[in-house]
């Protein structure tokens, strides 16, 4: 799995951060990108090629919300906290509608902080064989 190349642009509505998540199914996960500052724009692709895209924003102190639909008829919310707001580094977890649970991590320092709590960017040793991992 790579993360996309997008460029941190503190405080514009350019500025792009990777997104990794664990989406329902067997070791299915989720690779895009976070567009905005404050709010903006997500999308992305699973590795069964399913496109998603979506919006998030900012709700205030350190939270935020985001929704998605994906191309398979896959739609849903996310909660997500900041890690570290000057990267924009933030994880979450979610529902989709029908499918079950996700959790998503995005941001500059993903690789850092999993690495902390024992997983890696990879869909494998992130998602592994089961619908959602909880930590």
């Amino acid at each position: 799995m790579e993360l996309p190349d997008c460029t941190l642009i503190p405080g514009s509505p350019d500025s792009c951060s990777p997104i990794v998540a664990c989406m329902p199914g067997e070791g299915t996960y989720f690779v895009g990108r976070a567009v905005g500052w404050d709010e903006g724009t997500l999308s992305g692709v699973t590795n069964g090629s399913t496109s998603c895209i979506g919006t998030w924003r900012v709700t205030g102190l350190g939270v935020g919300l985001a929704r998605f639909a994906c191309d398979d008829g896959m739609e849903g919310r996310l909660l997500y906290y900041y890690q570290d707001g000057e990267t924009g580094t933030a994880s979450g977890r979610g529902l989709v509608s029908g499918f079950g649970w996700l959790e998503a991590w995005s941001g500059h320092n993903i690789e850092q902080f999993l690495d902390q709590t024992g997983r890696r960017v990879d869909g494998e040793l992130m998602c592994g064989a089961t619908p959602m991992l909880i930590s």
